[in-house]
């Protein structure tokens, strides 16, 4: 009975989430077009014969079309595990896997449906794409969605600690289970819009276009301040994969000389593979990077293991407001808001471009990738202000606020830079950041702390 509540309450807890997921994207399938909203009403008839002409027809697209349809799957597969989460049964149900099957099954159809409805609709918002190869990029996003969520509860049972997370009684485990899934998300990431070379023509390409690429530094195009942030980006976007290597299974902790070796052959084997996407630049100061990021978490390790972590964590509350400045410096240095120029407010508002600032257009207008890159570059320039808040006690609400006001005043400012545009969405994107931030750290450092306080051998480890 106990388990039957708790898993109505997660259903629920899904089902809200996965709404907001619905809104989303019926909202930025049909508002969001190149013209803004543009509504253009339709006999039944017309539009049931379009759809069918359309909606149900296989088009031969090219290879540079590739990346936008791997974004329709991508797109869907959160979308899948949400759903599934809120038809999920009860452990208790009986037989198992028979109910999992039909609630598994379902959320498929539903998913499926509402795919089918979403295209329909946009019929009636032109010129957006209605064909049969988005429905079933977004139908195959949803089966995988729905497919690792039936695979993490087969999982969760599986594991002789069945309760899930929560039921994870050594902190190493929750650790190292935290750092798995990041490191799966960091493998995607660094894979996107996954366009994979597929034919002997295109791997001839990319392999002609390598020798260029791979001596290019990442944002050779940009300015030196935004380089270097990148550059410093691509190390740390490794160190938790490379905490992650040194807490091995078993209770082991590997050396950072172990863990070095194993992650230069992940990344190598990664960056390798990132040569086949036909959007990717491959450079090898990048894979450098990101080698040398991973041996960071593994010293890191180490090194924490030599301190007194709540002392530590007094020292970082004390001097939090003194990296208060240089935090701004480099918000502002890396969105080009250290300069004389600018326009009046006046001259700001005649050149900016209205549609920009209607939510998510300027995501619509380039590529899924490139937008996944905007939001997750965003989100990492406000992740500070939620760990500023919990190193001061505030609550996230607070860290939301903040970051957000922050993201304003940045956007607002960016649009009086000649040659520059706000971005309406970042200021959202802040403020989700900040709060997720600063609700995570506390736990973040529980998990660290204990792992580093309960293997007090660990620093004569070798």
């Amino acid at each position: 009975m106990h388990d039957r509540a708790a898993q109505h309450r997660a259903n629920r807890r899904f089902l809200a989430w996965w709404l907001a997921c619905a809104l989303l994207i019926v909202y930025s399938s049909t508002v969001v077009g190149p013209t803004g909203l543009n509504f253009v009403p339709l006999e039944a008839a017309d539009a049931w014969r379009a759809y069918r002409a359309r909606a149900f027809t296989w088009v031969n697209l090219g290879a540079d079309q590739r990346a936008d349809w791997m974004g329709n799957l991508t797109l869907y597969v959160p979308f899948g595990y949400l759903l599934a989460g809120a038809l999920w049964p009860s452990t208790e149900a009986s037989p198992r896997r028979l109910a999992a099957a039909a609630a598994a099954g379902a959320a498929w159809a539903l998913a499926l449906a509402f795919v089918l409805a979403v295209k329909f609709a946009q019929l009636y918002f032109p010129p957006r794409t209605v064909m049969l190869n988005y429905v079933v990029a977004q139908g195959i996003g949803a089966a995988l969605g729905i497919a690792a969520f039936g695979v993490s509860r087969s999982l969760a049972r599986a594991h002789p600690l069945r309760q899930g997370w929560h039921g994870l009684d050594d902190p190493r485990e929750r650790l190292r289970l935290a750092l798995m899934g990041y490191g799966a998300a960091l493998c995607v990431f660094i894979l996107m819009p996954l366009d994979f070379a597929l034919t002997g023509h295109e791997l001839l390409a990319q392999l002609g276009r390598l020798p260029d690429a791979v001596f290019r530094l990442p944002g050779a195009d940009r300015s030196p301040v935004v380089q270097a942030a990148l550059l410093l980006a691509g190390a740390l976007a490794t160190v938790p994969f490379g905490l992650l290597l040194a807490l091995g299974p078993h209770g082991r902790q590997r050396s950072p000389g172990e863990v070095t070796a194993r992650g230069a052959v992940w990344m190598t084997a990664l960056w390798l593979l990132s040569t086949l996407v036909l959007s990717a630049a491959p450079s090898l100061a990048t894979l450098a990077l990101r080698i040398v990021g991973l041996a960071l978490g593994a010293w890191g390790l180490r090194w924490l293991q030599t301190q007194d972590v709540d002392r530590l964590l007094h020292r970082l509350r004390s001097r939090s407001a003194a990296a208060a400045l240089p935090y701004l410096l480099l918000l502002f240095a890396v969105n080009g808001l250290l300069s004389l120029h600018w326009r009046t407010p006046t001259e700001a508002l005649r050149s900016a471009y209205p549609l920009g600032w209607l939510p998510l257009f300027d995501y619509y207008i380039v590529s899924k990738a490139t937008a996944a890159k905007n939001i997750v570059a965003h989100a990492l320039m406000y992740a500070p202000v939620g760990v500023f808040a919990w190193l001061n006690g505030a609550r996230p609400t607070v860290a939301l606020g903040t970051a957000s006001s922050l993201a304003l005043v940045v956007e607002l400012a960016r649009y009086m830079r000649p040659g520059l545009e706000g971005d309406v969405n970042a200021v959202a994107v802040a403020g989700i950041a900040a709060f997720l931030t600063a609700r995570v750290m506390p736990g973040v450092w529980r998990l660290v702390t204990s792992v580093v306080k309960g293997r007090p051998t660990d620093r004569k480890s070798t």
